[in-house]
């Protein structure tokens, strides 16, 4: 492997990294591995002046300790990235641990704790973007001659399912959970169900519109029968150019998690807005609006089904430091 050859790592790392590459471990792993243990054997170097195997061998868990408070105190390194350096070291000892030529201090260390990851801009959209993604879904800009004879009939559908996620902060599994008995047009309200717990959201005169155009787009033989437990979101046949229908249990197709995730793929792609962006964004983004609104945490914390304040404290960190962030610009 040429990222081996070309890596001043000592032999005895080199022929543990061939050990992986002969066990089929990605060339992005190797890379990884050869990064984080270059930052490593340098500072080994500085340490003892010497890289020798011995060396290596006989470093103890205060040594192991001493290069980790230089990552966290000194380089401020995020527990997540000192955590992946010390799986990447205890994998090497271990390596050697196995053939009896070392003991591992790794042993000896306490596991980092990673913890939540911080939030940071990039996990939610900015106003722009999400009026950009709006505009797009609704253009007929840039589409084939066939993506245009069935467009019309999915747009509702599509704009619908990015308006629970953004404004009311569903998850991709409540919204393929959703079913005729849980739609209520005549209120403006869905009933939600999240780990059995049953909870109604109330949904602008606006939404309700576009979902209720949506309902009425799907052919009336193969649309959901309102009242019963038919699926709402239905699945797309693009070569038949209609919805589908599963004969042998007398329903619509449900539209499955992968086909949201791939129609959120493809949106985003069309609309030019950045890889990555998910579903997941958009309800992080619904979380930070109704944090800047105002919405205290036990509010928030029923609004979204939640059990506990766990996965809504990194938010509220976020909220507070972008709050401070904005106060210190203004000054």
């Amino acid at each position: 492997m040429d990222i081996l050859d070309k890596t001043s790592l000592p032999s005895f790392v080199k022929e543990f990294l061939f050990h992986l590459v002969q066990k089929k471990r990605k060339s992005s792993t190797i890379r990884r591995y050869i990064y984080d243990l270059e930052d490593f054997f340098l500072w080994l170097h500085t340490e003892k002046r010497d890289l020798t195997f011995s060396t290596f061998a006989n470093l103890s868990s205060t040594d192991i300790n001493n290069y980790f408070n230089i990552l966290t105190k000194t380089r401020n390194y995020q527990p997540r990235t000192t955590k992946r350096i010390q799986i990447v070291l205890n994998q090497l000892y271990k390596y050697y641990d196995n053939q009896g030529l070392s003991k591992n201090p790794i042993q000896k260390i306490s596991k980092i704790e990673v913890g939540e990851p911080l939030m940071m801009a990039e996990d939610f959209l900015t106003e722009q973007e999400i009026n950009h993604l709006f505009t797009s879904i609704r253009s007929y800009d840039g589409l084939s001659e066939n993506q245009l004879k069935t467009r019309h009939l999915i747009v509702n559908r599509n704009e619908g399912i990015f308006i629970l996620f953004l404004y009311y902060g569903l998850t991709l599994q409540e919204l393929t959970g959703i079913q005729m008995t849980n739609i209520h047009f005549e209120t403006n309200s869905i009933d939600i169900t999240n780990s059995k717990k049953l909870r109604q959201i109330k949904i602008t005169p606006e939404h309700k519109q576009i979902l209720y155009k949506y309902y009425h787009t799907i052919p009336l033989p193969v649309r959901p029968r309102y009242h019963e437990d038919d699926p709402f979101f239905v699945a797309f046949d693009f070569q038949r150019g209609t919805y589908r229908w599963v004969y042998d249990n007398n329903k619509p197709k449900r539209l499955t998690n992968i086909a949201i995730q791939r129609m959120i793929q493809k949106e985003i792609t069309r609309s030019g807005l950045r890889k990555g962006t998910s579903a997941q964004h958009f309800r992080n983004t619904y979380i930070l609006k109704e944090i800047e609104k105002g919405k205290t945490l036990s509010l928030l914390k029923e609004d979204l089904g939640l059990k506990t304040d766990l996965s809504l404290n990194k938010f509220f960190q976020f909220a507070s430091f972008q709050k401070k962030s904005e106060s210190v610009l203004k000054k």
